[in-house]
């Protein structure tokens, strides 16, 4: 028997987050509300077509399976503003969440990409 409303199977749906961008080094904590959701099988997934990764939140952070806290990362450095997807994923079977735009936003204390060049030597 199928029971759609049933966390470990459901579908996932994001249902609202308080902000869709954060800083390029991570640490933003970001507060999403979704439909019903298992603390030990859900992550919190950012991709483009050439990466991926996730959100990091511990099942604490999971709060009554409908609001997750977390903070997303993000390893490389970009000069200008950048848009990935955003989604929830479920281990246990793949089952993913329609994506939502997501922006990283660059260093602020080197806001041209100063970093990114070369230095000469």
């Amino acid at each position: 028997i199928y029971d759609n409303r049933a966390p470990n199977t459901a579908d996932l749906r994001i249902c609202r987050v308080n902000k869709n961008c954060g800083s390029v080094n991570g640490g933003d904590e970001i507060f999403l509300l979704c439909d019903k959701v298992q603390k030990d099988d859900i992550e919190v997934r950012f991709f483009t077509d050439k990466w991926e990764d996730k959100g990091t939140f511990g099942q604490a952070d999971v709060h009554r399976q409908v609001a997750i806290v977390f903070k997303p990362r993000f390893h490389r450095r970009i000069a200008e503003a950048t848009t990935v997807k955003m989604q929830l994923r479920r281990p246990s079977d793949q089952e993913v969440s329609e994506p939502m735009d997501f922006r990283y936003l660059p260093d602020m204390e080197d806001p041209h990409g100063h970093k990114l060049k070369r230095q000469k030597t």
